[in-house]
């Protein structure tokens, strides 16, 4: 389902739901990450794509009592009712909530709000659904309300709500890439300073998702560990963000102990397979860009330790059947894995891998 007819479907959904057409209606897509995991709240470089057809979609209006919010998920089939000024409570609303408090707290307390999401994201995937979800209320409720913000403040925007509200210590490569980026093209960023450069496509390739059917949740896993060690590494060598280190430095990394020296050299690698990457889709090189992506799953695997055996083997499996690479993408301890592929074999090798792993699943070919 593309993004028009999954607002089609918000938009119906909130005319059964209240017996009004919304005010508003808006989307924001998933993203695929290509290069560079881990690498954003370390100052990195990353290589994300927004996807075409999987996103987010909100329908709302200003019609709820003062004060109040009301939710329906079309996709989770539950309304959830919040008041404006409370605190998180672990619920999927948070999200919502949050955004409503970040910027348009005054004018949502004096109207109130309701609205019906829907998302054609496979939760848990590792592509961004709650940064979807995030922006896609940030348009939403912006436009609703006119407030102007482009697309680089909503992204930032977004980042402040899964950091300070939903307590998810995130970069910003989701909420980037989700909304500054265009879907179906890779960008590269530079999230020290938010640079970014719209990456080519490659000519006669696809990339294959692949969903392995081992859900994640994030702020239930490893990843705020991982933030702590990256901290800890900083504060032994002295620097403020890992990306300040490359190859150079190696004999410095060496110093520190495990696993913080793995942590260290994890960054370094995918900063320079990012960097490499972006530079091989420039010159067309598919067959380096596919290498690259499987050496970005071994620093994964071996050296930030977040992939899983299910993920790991469908990485395999894929290089097996035919993939110039591939690699596990998102946040890991499961999700998504990302392949490169000759885009006249997608098909056939997308098939294969969901056949020789029954809980995979295909979820985009772009």
């Amino acid at each position: 389902m593309n993004g028009g007819a999954l607002e089609k479907q918000v938009e119906f959904g909130f005319q059964a739901q209240f017996g009004t057409a919304p005010a508003v209606t808006s989307f924001a897509p998933g993203r695929v990450n290509l290069l560079g995991e881990h690498t954003d709240y370390n100052g990195g470089y990353v290589l994300p794509m927004a996807l075409q057809n999987l996103g987010v979609a909100v329908a709302m209006d200003a019609g709820a009592p003062p004060a109040k919010i009301e939710i329906f998920s079309m996709t989770l089939g539950e309304t959830a009712k919040r008041k404006v000024t409370e605190g998180p409570s672990e619920h999927w609303s948070d999200y919502v909530l949050g955004c409503v408090q970040t910027v348009a707290a005054e004018p949502s307390s004096r109207k109130g709000l309701r609205m019906v999401l829907a998302t054609s994201l496979p939760l848990g995937a590792g592509l961004s659904s709650s940064a979807a979800l995030e922006v896609a209320i940030l348009r939403a409720v912006t436009s609703l309300f006119g407030i102007h913000m482009d697309a680089s403040q909503l992204a930032r925007a977004a980042q402040a709500v899964e950091n300070d509200f939903v307590g998810m210590p995130c970069g910003i490569m989701d909420q980037f890439s989700v909304s500054v980026g265009t879907p179906g093209k890779a960008l590269f960023l530079n999230t020290r300073t938010l640079e970014h450069a719209a990456a080519p496509g490659l000519a006669e390739h696809a990339f294959l998702v692949v969903d392995s059917g081992v859900s994640h949740q994030l702020t239930d896993s490893g990843y705020a560990t991982r933030v702590a060690e990256c901290k800890a590494a900083c504060e032994a060598l002295g620097v403020k963000d890992l990306s300040e280190l490359d190859h150079g430095d190696e004999d410095r990394i060496n110093t520190l102990p495990a696993p913080l020296n793995k942590r260290a050299r994890h960054v370094v690698t995918d900063n320079k397979l990012t960097q490499d990457g972006f530079a091989a889709l420039q010159a067309g090189d598919a067959a380096t860009f596919g290498r690259l992506m499987s050496e970005s799953h071994a620093t994964a695997r071996c050296n930030y330790e977040i992939t899983v055996p299910e993920t790991d083997a469908l990485v395999a499996a894929a290089e097996r059947a035919g993939a110039l690479g591939a690699r596990q993408t998102g946040g890991g301890w499961g999700g998504a894995i990302v392949a490169l592929v000759p885009a006249t074999a997608a098909e056939k090798i997308g098939a294969k891998l969901v056949a020789q792993f029954p809980k995979a699943k295909l979820l985009a070919v772009t």
